[in-house]
């Protein structure tokens, strides 16, 4: 199959509190405050057939003042309340043109999506989605096949194992088992991406390398406030804090710019819960 890489932007204004999905997988691993914007590769998480991307928002920057009143004494102009935050997902057709030729496949754009009226309110939270089909199509996703499971809140034994295998390997600073752990969310990345520097497995496994090689603070692993969550049908099960706050948290002790916070997505594969997202 031709490669044809697919990517993701996302963006919340300041004062915006929220949250981007694609196929019911969490995209920005924790809630994110505004000002914030990120970027990265989609096509591992796009699925063949219809894609859905979902903004989902807690909170939104106070209202903006009143426009003064008209010069004639007349009313103040009515104004609809912005919600400034967007995703979309692009395909580089052009890699080697100067710029990059991408074509947008898909793009949410809030408020323009949700065709209001002058001062209609908004209820909060908001979730709001927009379904899609790819120009070319993507290989099935590592976790399409993977049995569709029901978990309680605090998981089940396995997967409570599972989550503090990978966090007791980061604890420990041994970087063989972590890698070994997180391989498969490593190779799904490297085939989605094949022939992307960037991907390559090599390149994957040095920013671990040299991460470990700061030896970095690990924060604890409190078991009670493991919060399981069956998504994408099922068929994958996403891995936070009660509180929100990421599963994994660790920082360099003399870079403390250079930290890892991530929640963990977890499917079945080959009989086993994997890390792969």
């Amino acid at each position: 199959m031709t490669r044809q890489p697919y990517y993701f932007a996302v963006h919340l204004e300041e004062g915006v509190i929220g949250r981007a999905w694609l196929n019911d997988l969490p995209v920005h691993k924790v809630m994110t405050r505004g000002p914030d914007s990120m970027s990265g590769g989609a096509s591992h998480m796009l699925v063949p057939g219809t894609n859905q991307l979902a903004l989902e928002i807690l909170a939104l920057p106070a209202a903006p003042p009143p426009p003064p009143v008209a010069a004639n004494g007349g009313p103040a102009e009515k104004r609809v309340v912005l919600l400034p935050a967007g995703f979309k997902v692009y395909r580089i057709k052009d890699a080697s043109a100067t710029p990059i030729v991408a074509e947008i496949v898909v793009n949410l754009d809030l408020p323009a999506d949700l065709a209001l009226k002058a001062g209609e309110p908004l209820e909060m939270p908001l979730y709001h989605t927009v379904t899609f089909t790819l120009p070319v199509p993507v290989a099935e996703p590592v976790y399409w096949r993977a049995p569709a499971v029901d978990v309680p809140c605090a998981g089940t034994p396995e997967l409570v194992a599972a989550v503090t295998e990978v966090h007791d390997a980061l604890a420990q600073l041994d970087l063989r088992r972590f890698l070994d752990l997180i391989s498969l969310k490593h190779e799904a990345f490297a085939a989605a991406f094949a022939g992307d520097p960037v991907a390559a497995l090599d390149r994957q496994r040095s920013a671990s390398e040299r991460f470990f090689g700061l030896r970095p603070l690990v924060k604890p692993l409190d078991r009670a406030k493991l919060h399981f969550e069956a998504r994408a049908g099922g068929r994958v099960v996403h891995v936070s804090g009660w509180d929100d706050q990421p599963v994994l948290e660790a920082v360099a002790e003399d870079q403390p710019n250079l930290a890892l916070r991530a929640n963990l997505l977890l499917t079945q594969h080959d009989g086993h819960w994997r890390v792969f997202g």
